[in-house]
């Protein structure tokens, strides 16, 4: 009797995170940093889908432990750009006690529902996000997605992402053998 394998790799069946953009196929990479512009979560989409379907899930996997074990999983703003604006996760962040700090798009109508102006003295600490995304770009591999599927190119953002985490702590002083 023979074995057949099966027609497509397992990895294959599933999102690989490629999608039609206006360069042709492409991945967008969403990030959650710290103040200091430490990574804290990534996640990736389709080129051709809106940035603000995956804010949700890239701030539900970020938490930060507190002294009795518990995770905390909500900051007190988030700071984003236009690619993510609108009320639906305006309304969910509003409800969760976030300050939503996204400018408004050209054409987004102003709601009236309680949403305030763009605090601009928050909104200039944004840069750190984009500082992130220059280091995670230096990696020939993030700027230029070889990867086939999603999953061995997260690893790899992942792992330069962590690159720079090592870099950053080291740079400020701390020994490595010291966070055991």
């Amino acid at each position: 009797m023979r074995c057949r394998c099966p027609k497509k790799h397992p990895d294959i069946a599933g999102d690989n995170g490629l999608g039609r953009s206006r360069g042709g196929f492409g991945t967008k990479i969403h990030l959650a940093t710290d103040g200091s512009g430490l990574p804290l979560n990534i996640v990736l989409s389709p080129g051709q889908a809106h940035e603000s379907q995956f804010a949700l899930r890239l701030l539900d996997g970020i938490g930060v432990q507190r002294q009795n074990g518990s995770m905390k999983r909500r900051g007190y703003a988030v700071l984003a750009d236009k690619a993510y604006s609108g009320h639906a996760l305006r309304n969910e962040l509003k409800r969760k006690g976030i300050k939503a700090v996204i400018p408004r798009k050209s054409n987004e109508k102003l709601a009236l529902d309680g949403h305030s102006q763009l605090a601009r003295d928050i909104y200039r600490n944004r840069n750190v996000v984009e500082r992130c995304f220059g280091r995670l770009k230096e990696y020939r591999r993030i700027a230029t997605r070889y990867d086939k599927t999603a999953r061995n190119y997260l690893a790899m953002v992942e792992l330069a992402a962590s690159d720079c985490f090592t870099k950053d702590y080291a740079i400020k002083g701390h020994s490595l053998n010291s966070c055991a």
